[in-house]
């Protein structure tokens, strides 16, 4: 593999590193949307106590699916017999997944928009959102760190 390989390689993981979190913010703020009309808040009798079975589903499912992106991460392991292409699929599988768990990060947040229907938690989630992006963007180097690991 060549230099130039290398760098568009790494330029396509980069890419895909930030359309994952833009899909995946997508996906969770039209999920939460969605059913937020559903969800019993404000003018409901009691909305706490009717939400509450849909929040406790959430926060079960939250660190189940977490620790199986986890565990599923921890088991991409690069390997220098390896050739050059497969070690950088197997750092692309890793940075998919570990975006993944990254992302479930701005579920909470999403959830309390349900129950607030205030703007500024969309708003701190698509800021959480971008950070986490921008902290973990793939590079030359986090990938030889890895690598090397």
């Amino acid at each position: 593999m060549t230099d130039a390989e290398f760098h568009e390689s790494l330029g396509r993981i980069r890419r895909r590193h930030w359309l994952h979190y833009g899909a995946q913010a997508l996906l969770m703020g039209g999920v939460v949307l969605a059913t937020g009309p559903r969800m019993a808040v404000g003018a409901a009798a009691n909305p706490r106590l009717a939400t509450w079975p849909a929040l406790l589903l959430l926060g079960a499912l939250v660190p189940v699916v977490g620790a199986l992106l986890y565990a599923v991460s921890r088991g991409l392991r690069p390997n220098l017999r390896r050739p050059y292409a497969e070690n950088l699929r197997v750092y692309q599988a890793r940075t998919l997944l570990r975006d993944s768990l990254l992302g479930l990060l701005a579920l909470p947040l999403l959830a309390s928009y349900v129950v607030t229907q205030q703007a500024t938690d969309l708003a701190i989630c698509g800021g959480l959102l971008l950070v986490l992006g921008r902290l973990t963007v793939p590079s030359v180097k986090t990938y030889q760190r890895w690598l090397v690991r």
